[in-house]
């Protein structure tokens, strides 16, 4: 009698992962559950969820530097990391958690924006983003925004 592989994978996983595993996730974790080594298969996988995906800073003056904390929890059943950030412009830095996120774990973008030269004297509204990119995620990719009318008492102009 010939036994399918994926059948003792399956078997394996019950067996196996009903007892208790107090390590914390690696990088070989996310190795192990891409969902390309899985063909589609996203059981193993991390998902995140974040508490806002947007924030608004209100009213603030030409020059100051403002920052938001955008905190995600990994809802997933694998470990999921961040691969990269990428801020749309100059002006905005983010960091961000650089360690695996296990299931039920938690991370965050940190965005901190420099107004300098992007206000007016009309109170424009201003919009800026980061790009989030994960590895081991059923998503892989999330955009996250934040806005902000800049005053000026100097016209730039």
């Amino acid at each position: 009698m010939k036994i399918q592989k994926p059948f003792l994978v399956v078997v394996g996983l019950f067996v196996f992962g009903c007892g208790s595993d107090n390590r914390s996730a690696e990088t070989s974790d996310i190795v192990n559950s891409n969902r390309d080594t899985h063909k589609g298969d996203t059981s193993s996988m991390g998902a995140f969820e974040f508490q806002d995906t947007t924030f608004d800073f209100g009213n603030i003056k030409d020059g100051e530097r403002v920052q938001h904390v955008f905190k995600f929890k990994n809802i997933g059943k694998g470990p999921m990391s961040i691969k990269s950030v990428e801020a749309m412009c100059g002006c905005t830095t983010p960091e961000w958690t650089r360690e695996v996120v296990p299931p039920s774990g938690e991370g965050r973008i940190v965005a901190t924006f420099n107004s300098t030269g992007r206000g007016g004297p009309d109170n424009p509204l201003v919009e800026k983003s980061v790009e989030v990119f994960f590895d081991n995620a059923i998503r892989d990719y999330i955009n996250l925004t934040f806005v902000s009318h800049i005053y000026s008492e100097k016209e730039n102009y």
